[in-house]
């Protein structure tokens, strides 16, 4: 007997590595967005703005993406967006 199973896909996790290696210094929110898609989490306010992207099954593996008042990427890290963080960039 020979089954068909249509439209069944297997997918694993993105890799968090690869996914985040879109990311560049100077990109606009809007081109993160598109690239990305839209952040778990936003922290702070315009002019210091820092988005979050969670990965794995809980969304407990988290990225920072940190914005300046231009609303373009100054930095990323394997980490949650924090207050420290953002005084060390200048965006505070």
């Amino acid at each position: 007997m020979l089954s068909v199973f249509a439209g069944c896909a297997f997918h694993a996790d993105p890799d968090p590595k690869e996914v985040m290696s879109r990311v560049r210094v100077g990109m606009t929110k809007d081109d993160v967005v598109d690239r990305l898609g839209p952040p778990d989490d936003n922290w702070g306010p315009v002019y210091s703005e820092c988005s979050e992207y969670g990965f794995g099954k809980t969304n407990a593996d988290r990225y920072a993406i940190y914005f300046n008042n231009q609303r373009r990427v100054i930095y990323s890290e394997h980490a949650a967006c924090n207050l420290n963080r953002s005084r060390a960039l200048g965006t505070r």
